[in-house]
């Protein structure tokens, strides 16, 4: 029987040149948020909310800012100086997607811009309309998806690493089964990498 294709979806990153575990005061990572794809109020909520319970998992606080695009006046300023790795930017982006009836595609739902020298950086962009594109098929929550996929980001910016592992959140392609899945350990940090990250915020 021929099997059925499989949309396969990469989290991408950009170079730039489980334990539950309780959340700690000095593992905080404030995210602020350039919501240029006008994601709604609820549905970024609800994103925010799957990776929190992500992050909490891994002895991690995220803190979230809005801060003001140039197509809404809400948000803050967000001017002050980043605080190094405690600090970070997510842009929301929607770009249109070409070719979105082809199944065996490979989507890009985000980049995380890292410095290989310095091993961090600070930016991410998740792109909404390739959350789109790919929840469709998997018949998902628009939220849940852009919520794993903003979690997985931040986990290359705390990480330091490009680098993708067989399993776990941090994987480098989902399919429509993974993506329907819900195995905790499927959408989790494991405990090697929590600890990394709580290292590296702690520095």
């Amino acid at each position: 029987m021929k099997p059925e294709p499989l949309m396969m979806l990469m989290l991408a990153f950009a170079v730039a040149s489980p334990a539950d575990a309780a959340s700690r005061d000095d593992a905080i990572v404030a995210i602020r948020t350039y919501n240029y794809a006008q994601v709604s109020t609820e549905r970024l909520a609800n994103a925010r909310a799957t990776a929190d319970r992500i992050f909490h998992d891994a002895g991690i606080s995220l803190e979230w800012i809005d801060c003001r695009v140039p197509q809404s006046e809400s948000g803050a300023a967000c001017t002050t100086p980043l605080s190094e790795g405690r600090d970070l930017l997510l842009r929301l982006r929607d770009r249109a997607q070409n070719d979105s009836g082809n199944t065996t595609r490979i989507f890009a739902l985000g980049t995380s811009m890292l410095d290989r020298g310095r091993g961090g950086g600070v930016m991410m962009t998740v792109d909404v309309s390739a959350i789109h594109t790919v929840v469709g098929p998997a018949l998902l929550e628009v939220s849940a998806v852009l919520g794993r996929a903003i979690a997985h980001e931040i986990g290359h910016l705390l990480l330091g690493t490009p680098d993708h592992p067989t399993g776990g959140l941090m994987r480098a392609r989902w399919s429509q089964d993974e993506l329907r899945d819900l195995t905790p350990s499927h959408w989790r940090f494991s405990s090697g990498e929590a600890a990394r990250m709580r290292r590296r915020i702690g520095r």
